[in-house]
């Protein structure tokens, strides 16, 4: 069985790396896709609100939010779920 922890890992490092593309629109709709399941996968296990889930994801596909300003979120809840994550992870290169 896999724990809460080793289901949201992963998906917390995911967003951390693609998000460090300059632009939604910089992103492959394959990344895209990977993206919108990981959020998902992070709003479901730490029960995220609507605002800082989907509702986040949707800001920063329709521009409302910068690509920059996402992930900082995604940062914060990281650090304020106490979301032990590898950094190493995170910097892996990918093709956009």
């Amino acid at each position: 069985m896999v724990t809460k922890e080793e289901f949201i890992k992963p998906a917390c490092e995911q967003v951390l790396r693609f998000t460090q593309a300059s632009k939604w629109d910089d992103l492959s709709e394959e990344v895209k896709v990977q993206l919108g399941f990981n959020v998902g996968a992070i709003a479901l296990g730490l029960d995220l609100s609507k605002e800082d889930g989907f509702l986040a994801l949707a800001n920063l596909r329709k521009g409302i939010i910068s690509m920059e300003e996402f992930h900082e979120h995604i940062r914060s809840i990281v650090k304020s779920y106490n979301v032990v994550i590898d950094e190493a992870m995170v910097d892996l290169p990918f093709e956009y």
